[in-house]
């Protein structure tokens, strides 16, 4: 009976100290994903309001069907460009921002050229005015 005991506490003992490594290094990776993790509900409300914000900015900027596949692939190259760099850990974040700026300089750019400069003033009033209302995410 002492045997098993010694043996049960031994591995108790063993389970606190592996436990108790592992909490260590939680912190840091805590800190690393600032982002709260959404729920698969959340995340699809979450597109259907972002759907739903880029199609009254394009009703609001009178775009047409043309249009307005043409700034959802210019949008989506502009997204998939910026999750590629932020996956680069070879640049620092001054370099990160510098081409988050560029990326976003050649997306207006695109948008501009899609929708016409009269259009685009009412694309990103509408879209400032969503953003005002929108809530603290």
């Amino acid at each position: 009976m002492t045997t098993r005991y010694l043996l049960v506490l031994s591995f108790v003992a063993l389970g606190f100290t592996a436990g108790a490594q592992s909490t260590v290094a939680t912190p840091v990776a805590a800190t690393e994903s600032a982002k709260p993790t959404l729920s698969k509900e959340e995340k699809e409300k979450q597109k259907a309001r972002q759907e739903q914000e880029l199609a009254d900015a394009a009703k609001a900027a009178g775009l047409t069907d043309a249009q307005q596949a043409a700034v959802r692939d210019a949008l989506e190259a502009a997204n998939t460009e910026s999750k590629t760099l932020k996956a680069n850990s070879t640049l620092t974040e001054e370099q990160k921002t510098e081409a988050k700026k560029a990326i976003n300089g050649r997306k207006n750019d695109k948008l501009k050229e899609i929708m016409g400069s009269d259009n685009y003033k009412k694309w990103v009033e509408a879209r400032k005015a969503q953003r005002a209302g929108a809530p603290a995410q």
